[in-house]
């Protein structure tokens, strides 16, 4: 799916702000979907231009401007076709499996340095599921965003096993 189609998305329950949106990017989809300010806010503009968004704002003082976004009936029109469209394989770019695709021109040291990151990196983002879920579940999860957060806790779980897996090849 398109970034427009996934902030569309995630304006189908509420209106949000382009903060609240990075924040669920950031928290909920960041196993599955990538996207921070630099796409986001773009892509609001984009979807406004269009027609697909309105924007409301809302003067503060002592603060700037909050501007919170709620999805127009075309929006949702646009939505409900990309969610229903194909799926597209996906595209996964993963800098340590390169480093390790090429590890033929890489010493030993080098290649379990960079396990050992990986495995520290891995291990921090499936902490981080396991840390949040609970609080999800209890603010209440449908079972598409169930399905989505066990996913991510079975992929990142099946990676460590891969790399604890690889460690064990390097010399002590």
């Amino acid at each position: 799916m398109t970034g427009q189609a996934i902030i569309l998305g995630l304006l189908m329950k509420s209106s949000l702000t382009g903060y609240q949106i990075k924040e669920i990017i950031t928290s909920r989809l960041n196993h599955f979907y990538g996207g921070g300010y630099g796409m986001i806010y773009p892509t609001l503009k984009k979807l406004e231009q269009k027609g697909l968004v309105v924007r409301q704002v809302i003067t503060q003082t002592d603060k700037p401007n909050k501007n919170i976004f709620t999805i127009t009936d075309s929006g949702r029109a646009f939505f409900e076709q990309a969610v229903r469209a194909d799926i597209n394989p996906d595209l996964t770019k993963n800098d340590y499996l390169m480093r390790m695709y090429f590890g033929e021109f890489l010493d030993e040291p080098t290649l379990k340095k960079f396990t050992e990151v990986q495995m520290g990196l891995v291990q921090a983002k499936l902490a981080d599921l396991e840390k949040r879920g609970p609080e999800w579940r209890q603010q209440g999860m449908s079972a598409g965003q169930i399905y989505t957060y066990e996913y991510g806790i079975r992929h990142y779980s099946g990676e460590l096993q891969q790399l604890t897996e690889t460690l064990a090849t390097f010399k002590p």
